[in-house]
């Protein structure tokens, strides 16, 4: 069994995410209260845990863990681990290479659970078992979603997940097929300029993108500060 996944994300009008490059709020609207529209809808959909990717997980964790190389995980070790689980929703970090050191086992409250590679180091994962944070193995990259997905939902009873990546990751999702709906809260900025990427952007080749792929409305909302939250079923024939 596989989870049913939200992509959750906010975006100006023109569909970009690197909120560095949005234009200002108008003066009617206030920043933090855009913000505070977009999380409030994150708890309407009422998630068991929400899914980063490995840039936005170093901004919380900037500091990298360094193992020796040739210590790679030994094959009895390949099996995933339950750390600790105690909070209500969990925090999924995609961390394929183990090379983010945490300083915690939560993020804003919620206990962590990496997602790994076959090919990190024995020290990492001993370094997780330490900190007490779950972990999954995802094939030898750490990038097989599919697999990572399925041990969470059932080795860990989560069956809803918010996924609130980069638009590579949720590129990547989408590609895969593991994306249920698509949850998207527009404030009202613009980015304008080339260079970043959407909301939803897949690297690989044309021919891998599902072309079955479809959307259907499931609400509109308008929200306060200026946002409108849409939000869709995503269906894959």
């Amino acid at each position: 069994m596989k989870p049913q996944i939200i992509c959750h994300i906010m975006t100006p009008i023109d569909g970009k995410v690197d909120n560095s490059r949005w234009t200002a709020p108008d003066k009617e609207y206030d920043a933090s209260e855009m913000m505070a529209q977009y999380h409030a809808i994150g708890q309407r959909l009422g998630t068991d845990a929400w899914i980063l990717g490995t840039n936005t997980v170093k901004q919380f964790f900037p500091k990298r863990f360094d193992a020796c190389a040739c210590h790679k995980v030994f094959p009895d070790q390949l099996h995933t681990f339950v750390g600790d689980c105690s909070s209500r929703r969990q925090m999924i970090a995609l961390v394929p290479d183990g090379d983010i050191r945490f300083t915690a086992n939560q993020l804003r409250g919620d206990n962590i659970i990496a997602v790994v590679g076959e090919n990190v180091s024995a020290d990492y994962i001993e370094f997780l078992e330490d900190m007490q944070i779950s972990y999954v193995f995802a094939g030898l990259d750490g990038m097989d979603l599919g697999k990572a997905m399925e041990s969470i939902c059932n080795e860990f009873g989560l069956w809803n997940i918010s996924l609130q990546g980069d638009g590579f990751i949720n590129g990547r999702f989408f590609q895969a097929g593991l994306v249920s709906e698509l949850s998207v809260v527009v404030s009202p900025q613009l980015d304008g300029c080339q260079g970043a990427p959407s909301i939803i952007e897949y690297r690989g080749e044309e021919t891998d993108w599902p072309q079955g792929l479809t959307l259907r409305l499931l609400d509109v909302e308008r929200l306060g500060a200026g946002c409108v939250w849409l939000h869709y079923q995503v269906r894959q024939s």
